[in-house]
């Protein structure tokens, strides 16, 4: 898989033509696209049709975390509109997990299914003093990870930290998804837990998310292959 085809760029915008630009001024270098409730919640799920039409593959992140019934219907709704992947809280526990994956077993298009482990916002203090779990972050993402993969997801959204060790955990077949990342070239901002993406490529890191550094960029073209650029340098 090329450098290009690991990086997925977050559409995070409240506008549908600002969205839209951006697509097109990426144009055939970028293949993956991030959707989130920020975007759905702003010009809806039709949104979706217009980056199928542009022959992109999606990932729908909306962290579905509900009953069991309730995100299985989700995940086969979603899956039927085509998209590539979704994620889904692993802190929902296993019944809803396997629900979900029992959902889309089978049909003809089955998206993988990503769990959230802990969000990179969240630090070790956030994990055992607000949510009270006598564990590291990184320890709690990785027993998350575990529980994903005992249920039947295909693989887990964790932070570049705790890569490894979930491959080691989970096997290699096991998708991770590393979100947050910053080149070295950008502002950390409200990511807590992050790495480059050249880091997270070669921590095991099956696909990266990048947003800010390419999607408030003046010349997100240009942002993108720096990204690129800098994850080949040996």
């Amino acid at each position: 898989m090329e450098v290009n085809e690991r990086i997925i760029v977050a559409l995070d915008f409240d506008n549908k033509e600002k969205a839209l630009s951006l697509v097109d001024k990426l144009g055939e270098l970028a293949i993956r696209y991030k959707v989130g409730y920020r975007l759905l919640t702003s010009v809806g799920f039709d949104f979706l049709d217009e980056l199928f039409q542009r022959g992109k593959w999606v990932f729908c992140d909306i962290k579905l975390h509900d009953i069991p019934s309730t995100v299985a219907g989700a995940v086969r709704n979603l899956a039927a509109k085509g998209v590539g992947s979704i994620s889904l809280h692993v802190l929902g526990g296993s019944a809803m997990l396997k629900a979900s994956v029992q959902a889309i077993y089978d049909l003809a298009h089955r998206p993988q299914l990503w769990g959230i482990t802990v969000l990179t916002s969240l630090s070790d203090f956030e994990v055992q003093n607000e949510l009270l779990v006598n564990a590291s972050a990184q320890e709690f993402a990785i027993h998350l990870a575990r529980i994903a993969r005992f249920c039947g997801c295909d693989g887990v959204v964790a932070s570049g930290a705790e890569t490894e060790r979930i491959k080691e955990n989970c096997g290699e077949d096991f998708i991770v998804v590393v979100p947050g990342v910053r080149p070295s070239w950008i502002e950390q901002q409200d990511q807590k837990r992050v790495v480059t993406p050249k880091e997270a490529l070669e921590r095991g890191a099956d696909f990266i998310v990048v947003g800010r550094a390419v999607t408030e960029s003046e010349d997100p073209l240009s942002a993108f292959l720096r990204v690129t650029e800098e994850i080949n340098e040996r």
